[in-house]
């Protein structure tokens, strides 16, 4: 878990002091480091929990290797070596070396290389901020299923977003006001959901989507639906069943079983962080740590 904060403000409304105050806020997110990028219209701010390359060279803010592109990311994503392959195998590559080992670098590399596509490549969970030095555009995503969180202030001009609500509202330039809606969603459903937040005009980004931040405005594209993934088609026969869901379940446990830090499995009681348990035991060649949870009260 690392911890993401930034604001892109044509008008220069925020400043340096507010970007470290924003990120500052989330040094429970990522102990590790913390890095800033700020060039008077846009400020990227991180908190790192290092996971893979420990290097401080995969620290962030990242540059692509262009120096065009900066970015700021919390999360992890998986198949970062198979996305690395993909970028040095393309026309005029051939002699192309990444510079670390890590998954912010190829993700990096794939939007220089694919553009706003190169979302669909990626296997993981994300919260991703993009910077253009040259258009002076910023761009926000978040995974197909929205593990990863991300918020965002929207006047109509400014832009403040964050991994966490305490970091916009660090920002004393930003009227709180609470969405009374918001309130009877929390009441009704023992959660707001998004876009909603408990604030008006700070919002979470809808999983799947991206934002795209310009001079002209912003514009919200959804890259990703589950509705077009499901298909009529039914497996009938039992065993073949049980082999898909099986080879599917192994592929995802070994994609997570990639770090360069030790890992361990948080066993809840059930049926499926046993098997998870089990499917992760059978692929590690080191020890699989578990660890449970407990209270002494019965509440």
């Amino acid at each position: 878990m690392c911890g993401i904060a930034g604001f892109l403000s044509y008008n220069s409304v925020y400043n340096e002091d507010q970007l470290y105050t924003m990120t500052n806020k989330l040094v429970h997110r990522g102990p590790d480091a913390e890095g800033y990028f700020f060039d008077g219209i846009c400020g990227l701010g991180h908190r790192r929990l290092s996971i893979i390359d420990l290097s401080v060279n995969a620290n962030q803010p990242m540059f692509s290797s262009n120096k065009r592109y900066v970015m700021v990311y919390n999360g992890e994503v998986y198949n970062f070596e198979e996305i690395s392959n993909r970028i040095l195998q393309l026309p005029g590559n051939k002699d192309f070396k990444f510079a670390t080992t890590s998954d912010t670098e190829v993700i990096l590399e794939a939007f220089l290389h694919f553009g706003v596509d190169f979302v669909n490549h990626l296997n993981g969970m994300f919260a991703i901020a993009i910077y253009d030095t040259f258009e002076k555009e910023l761009y926000l995503f978040r995974d197909r299923l929205g593990i990863k969180p991300l918020f965002y202030f929207w006047d109509g001009k400014n832009i403040a977003f964050a991994s966490e609500l305490k970091s916009i509202e660090s920002i004393s330039e930003i009227t709180l006001n609470i969405k009374k809606n918001a309130i009877a969603e929390f009441l009704h459903l023992g959660f707001i959901p998004a876009p909603h937040t408990i604030y008006e005009n700070i919002y979470k980004l809808n999983p799947g989507c991206y934002l795209q931040l310009n001079k002209e405005g912003l514009e919200s594209i959804k890259y990703w639906n589950l509705s077009d993934k499901l298909h009529s088609t039914v497996v009938t026969n039992k065993a073949e069943a049980i082999s898909k869901l099986s080879d599917l379940l192994i592929s995802s446990v070994r994609y997570q079983l990639r770090s360069d830090v030790p890992f361990g499995v948080f066993l809840s009681g059930g049926i499926d962080s046993s098997l998870i348990t089990a499917i992760a035991t059978t692929l590690s060649d080191s020890k699989i740590n578990t660890f449970s949870i407990g209270f002494l009260e019965s509440k």
